[in-house]
């Protein structure tokens, strides 16, 4: 009798497919099934990738499958493609990218359930009323409208409060009457609450998918969605492999967000793959974002995407005007006279204020003025910022923590110098000068019990605060009407950051912070506080807005033949010792030096040279074409493989990254 073996992989960080003979009394299996296989000493469960006839495997090494999980595939074919497909671009082991991709009740073997969304969810009964449209949503309705039967890519490019949540609805109907089910991606948990209550209404099944569901949450999700139990599905980036038989639209709210980039393990860009996805299934996706990104507008420019902009706000408001103050002409002042003086103004008028500040804790730097210590991580060499709060130095890297009473650790003295500010310092600061003020604070370290976060948004909603002082979490997708007040602190460093998207990255958090000013009836108004009154990209931003700022962006990455007119990889090495990191890229570098087409730098330390003991050494492929650098890479793999002491080494492959600290 003719045996038959399967390709199976394994949910870790493998780069290889295993062979198991299938036994005879299991013939059905097929790719997408899972099964459990003895591996090593232990048993596991894996996913079957493919079937074949023969094996290079030695016979008597060859292991039989133990058992089949599944009676049909849980991944079908479609999913699978795209799994392989990401592992192929990505240069990430496929099972890792399946062990991203889907719920750990499946991967640990539960049964499938056959779910009604009715028996665990109840409908919202939720009367909306029709919101009258404006000219410029009427108009992207009906552009995308033309192509809700087949592939294409529109950047809805609208600025803060001009709907395009709206437009989300309003396409997504058209594709709920032809019976198909819309996915949409969003960079960040804390924005899928509000979705969730916009779409929410009597007529629809509105699922969420993310980290912060239980397990068993996740899981009854996953089935109800697959089962085709959900209308609109909305998650962050993981959900783009969702199992959504009749995907008939994919949106991506805000497109330029570099969460929806992986930063660990297999390092996907969530929008990237949904952009394919679109592709490969015929249909349409939409890209969302007040300030798109740099990559995003050149695939525009080469008549890749549709773009449709939206340049007014819905209630004919308009954008709020935004002032630059001097910080270098005030004595070393948190916050200055002039802003005092505007906040005081809005809180008589009963209005709320936002306070920016992207950096939590109460201060990145101390020193002790006796002897000059100065705290720093042992494991990243940086240093440590102070929580008053909890009393501590923590690394902001590493995460790790070291107890501290304001006594130097090194000679006792208690004349310790706090040094800038964080959003604690700032808090601390905003309840001196404003005592009869109601006063939120909104960062991780505040917002860290679940459901704190949704809870403080109702909270500001409900003018239950008058000033919220807060990091990015603040900045993007959030409607609060009585907002007409941002202050923006302490961007200086990002003005001069090596990172290639540093500057991209801080007029985009800018532009949407702003946007949270004067959304309702009331007028909107932005001061921005910095020492650097003068910088050109600055005032660029503030004379001729963002469209024109990244035009002016391209220009420059383009003579400097920089992305996203070149396309880069990086691999990065992660070892206790330099020298080993250093000797495994130059491995590789020999093997690709030679190369045509490509274009090799390092190896180099990370922007980040030490973080968690580890030394972080980057090898840069830089190509003309993606597909050349991809194939480049992918001749890497075996070279790293044979590298005898790669095992005192961690390395990943980072195709088109957006920092690689």
């Amino acid at each position: 009798m003719k045996k038959y073996i399967a390709e199976i992989a394994i949910v870790k960080p493998l780069h290889n497919l295993f062979d198991y003979e299938i036994p005879s009394d299991h013939q059905e299996v097929s790719p997408g099934m899972r099964v459990t296989i003895e591996f090593g000493k232990k048993v596991v469960n894996g996913f079957v990738i493919n079937i074949k006839e023969s094996t290079e495997l030695d016979p008597k090494r060859l292991k039989k499958i133990l058992n089949v999980l599944d009676e049909t595939p849980c991944i079908n074919k479609e999913l699978l493609d795209l799994f392989l497909w990401v592992s192929d671009y990505y240069h990430a082991p496929i099972g890792q990218i399946i062990g991203l991709g889907t719920p750990s009740y499946l991967r640990n073997g539960k049964e499938m359930l056959d779910v009604n969304f009715n028996e665990i969810y109840k409908r919202k009964d939720i009367k909306r009323r029709e919101l009258e449209l404006s000219r410029e949503q009427l108009t992207a309705i009906e552009k995308i409208s033309y192509s809700i039967n087949e592939y294409h890519c529109f950047l809805l490019d609208g600025i803060t409060g001009s709907g395009k949540t709206e437009v989300y609805k309003k396409v997504q109907e058209i594709v709920k009457k032809r019976g198909k089910q819309t996915l949409i991606i969003v960079p960040e948990k804390n924005l899928i609450p509000g979705l969730l209550q916009y779409f929410e209404d009597s007529k629809m099944n509105v699922l969420e998918y993310h980290s912060s569901l239980t397990p068993k949450k996740r899981f009854i999700n996953w089935n109800l969605i697959q089962n085709c139990q959900a209308d609109i599905i909305i998650g962050t980036r993981s959900s783009v492999f969702l199992k959504v038989p009749n995907l008939g639209l994919l949106i991506v709210d805000e497109e330029h967000d570099i969460s929806l980039k992986n930063q660990s393990d297999a390092k996907y860009n969530a929008r990237d793959i949904a952009i394919y996805r679109a592709k490969k299934n015929n249909i349409p996706i939409i890209l969302g974002s007040a300030t798109p990104s740099s990559e995003t507008i050149l695939n525009v420019l080469k008549k890749k995407y549709s773009h449709i902009k939206m340049r007014e706000r819905i209630n004919k408001k308009e954008i709020p005007s935004l002032k630059i103050i001097d910080m270098t002409k005030t004595k070393n002042e948190v916050l200055s006279g002039e802003v005092v003086r505007t906040i005081q103004d809005r809180l008589s008028k009963k209005e709320q204020v936002i306070i920016f500040l992207n950096r939590r804790g109460y201060s990145p730097l101390i020193y002790c003025k006796s002897c000059k210590w100065i705290p720093k991580c042992n494991q990243c060499g940086l240093n440590m910022t102070y929580h008053k709060k909890n009393k501590s130095l923590q690394c902001h890297h590493c995460f790790r923590n070291t107890q501290f009473h304001n006594k130097c650790m090194e000679c006792n003295s208690d004349d310790i110098s706090f040094i800038g500010e964080g959003t604690e310092k700032i808090e601390e600061v905003i309840k001196k000068e404003f005592s009869n003020s109601r006063i939120a604070r909104v960062d991780s370290d505040s917002t860290s019990k679940k459901g704190q976060l949704q809870k403080i948004f109702e909270d500001i909603k409900s003018n239950k605060y008058d000033i919220l002082v807060g990091t990015q979490m603040l900045s993007k997708g959030h409607h609060f009407p009585n907002v007409t007040l941002v202050v923006i602190m302490n961007i200086d460093q990002s003005l001069f950051s090596p990172r290639l998207k540093a500057i991209e990255q801080l007029a985009q958090q800018l532009i949407q912070v702003s946007g949270r000013a004067g959304r309702a009836s009331k007028t909107g108004e932005v001061i921005l506080q910095t020492a650097f009154p003068k910088n050109e990209d600055l005032l660029r931003l503030i004379k001729n807005g963002y469209e024109n700022w990244v035009s002016n962006l391209l220009e420059v990455r383009k003579n400097l033949n920089l992305p996203p007119y070149k396309s880069w990889g990086v691999i990065q090495a992660k070892a206790r010792k330099i020298y080993d990191a250093e000797k495994f890229l130059l491995k590789i570098k020999e093997k690709i030096i030679n190369k045509d087409g490509v274009e090799v730098y390092g190896p180099m330390p990370s922007n980040m040279q030490k973080k968690a003991n580890f030394y972080n050494l980057n090898l840069i492929i830089q190509s003309q074409t993606k597909s050349k650098l991809n194939s480049v890479l992918k001749d890497c793999i075996p070279t790293i493989k044979n590298i005898p002491y790669q095992n005192r080494i961690k390395w990943t492959i980072d195709i088109d990254p957006v920092d690689y600290d």
